[in-house]
């Protein structure tokens, strides 16, 4: 998969069928049917950058490739 013409999210599914309809991937939010739920925690993540291998940023998301011989991630 990916986002070029030959492999974009209008292909998805001829690999993946569950990516096919309301399972597809990215998940549009319609902002307006969200409903804030104070019961849920705030979400953080972290990394040891010194586990990182690699870092690509290809201006739709990032990729971090991380090193885990010593389980520092």
């Amino acid at each position: 998969w990916g986002y070029d013409s030959d492999n974009g999210p209008e292909r998805w599914h001829e690999n993946y069928p569950l990516a096919k309809g309301d399972k597809q991937s990215p998940i549009e939010i319609n902002s307006k049917d969200v409903r804030y739920d104070s019961s849920l925690s705030s979400w953080h993540a972290s990394y040891d950058p010194g586990a990182a291998k690699t870092i690509l940023n290809n201006g739709r998301t990032c990729r971090v490739v991380f090193d885990d011989t010593f389980d520092r991630s």
